[in-house]
């Protein structure tokens, strides 16, 4: 599985990028993306993906697949 970025709820603001542990999420043009091939949802942290987590839109802009 892997994490989806809501396009119209994300701002951009890059927080997601830097905690994720497999380097997964990357700016695209003003556009943050997760690559699905190498996104593993932070399966090893008990708290759920980081990324969600870090968002300030939380599960509304990033959920799962």
């Amino acid at each position: 599985m892997a994490m989806k970025i809501i396009v119209a709820e994300c701002s951009s603001c890059g927080d997601c990028i830097k905690v994720c542990p497999t380097n997964s999420i990357f700016d695209k043009g003003g556009i943050v993306k997760i690559k699905a091939d190498t996104c593993n949802e932070c399966e090893d942290h008990d708290e759920g993906p980081r990324c969600q987590a870090t968002c300030a839109s939380g599960d509304a802009c990033i959920v799962y697949m």
